[in-house]
């Protein structure tokens, strides 16, 4: 059972090492900010950052992230005031939303 640090909280999962953090994230820890577009890690849909790097979730097992600080796009500010956010509002960027979350991480 691997242990994550999801948006700086401990969290356990119940999945085998080898299973993509995209769905231990959507499935396991009901954080549906991060999606599923490709599954061949081009589109970016599912991007988090890794101890501040982006990575495509979809492509990256649990066992790569293991004792690393994962941040989703629901970890970057709960308000939606992080000053990416931010901007991304203010310069009309979204289109039609489904995958922005990767592109803003």
């Amino acid at each position: 059972m691997p242990n994550l640090n999801v948006n700086g909280r401990n969290m356990s999962v119940e999945a085998a090492p080898d299973t993509p953090l995209l769905w231990a994230i959507r499935e396991q820890l009901q954080m549906t900010g991060t999606k599923f577009g490709c599954g061949a890690g081009l589109c970016g849909a599912c991007t988090v950052h890794v101890n501040g790097e982006a990575v495509r979730s979809c492509q990256t097992s649990l066992s790569d992230v293991a004792g690393k600080k994962i941040t989703t796009i629901e970890g970057l500010s709960a308000k939606g005031d992080h000053p990416l956010q931010k901007a991304w509002i203010a310069e009309q960027v979204p289109q039609c939303g489904y995958c922005q979350s990767g592109q803003i991480m």
